[in-house]
């Protein structure tokens, strides 16, 4: 099958409103593979990102944004076949099933008719949707081992290498007596 494989995750520091997203591409034909792919080949694809003043969900849709956007210009319009986003997030999950209300509602909360904190990043996300049109397959997070198949496992590899580097800048915050504003 032609296509590729976007994997997305992201990390939360809550007191601290920051938070690591972390991304990879892969072809669809390595999940077919046997065994799985080696965590070196994963590693020298993945690619890392900081965020300040976010919250989680934010947090997942900034991560998936700018890996779709990274993906299209990296592809600059060649027909690289069907892209699959897989995601463990919800939110990232469920946004195309709720497209319809969200924009009938102009992005607003039906009972106040304030405008979502998130609206700006659902709108991107759904320009995004209509120029490249990909699948989007929800992972189950932290799954057993001996039930995982090939996307779990590198799945799995990624939520562990996000979680590393957002324990990572929070020592280096905490080092330096400084929020993650300032960095």
């Amino acid at each position: 099958m032609r296509g590729f494989a976007l994997f997305t995750d992201a990390s939360l520091h809550a007191k601290l409103s920051c938070g690591v997203g972390a991304f990879f591409v892969l072809p669809i034909a390595m999940l077919d593979i046997a065994g799985g792919t080696g965590a070196a080949a994963l590693l020298d694809r993945l690619r890392f990102q900081r965020f300040t003043a976010t919250s989680c969900t934010a947090l997942e849709v900034q991560t998936a944004l700018w890996a779709l956007e990274s993906y299209r210009k990296d592809c600059r319009g060649r027909d690289e076949g069907r892209l699959q986003l897989y995601s463990d997030s919800q939110c990232i999950a469920g946004l195309l099933n709720r497209r319809a209300a969200l924009e009938n509602n102009d992005f607003c909360a039906k009972r106040s008719r304030r405008a979502l904190n998130n609206a700006s990043l659902y709108r991107r996300y759904f320009e995004l949707y209509d120029a490249q049109e990909f699948d989007v397959i929800k992972v189950t997070g932290h799954t057993r081992p001996s039930s995982r198949d090939t996307a779990h496992s590198i799945f799995s590899f990624l939520d562990r290498e996000v979680r590393q580097a957002l324990r990572v800048w929070v020592h280096e915050l905490i080092e330096h007596g400084g929020s993650a504003a300032h960095i």
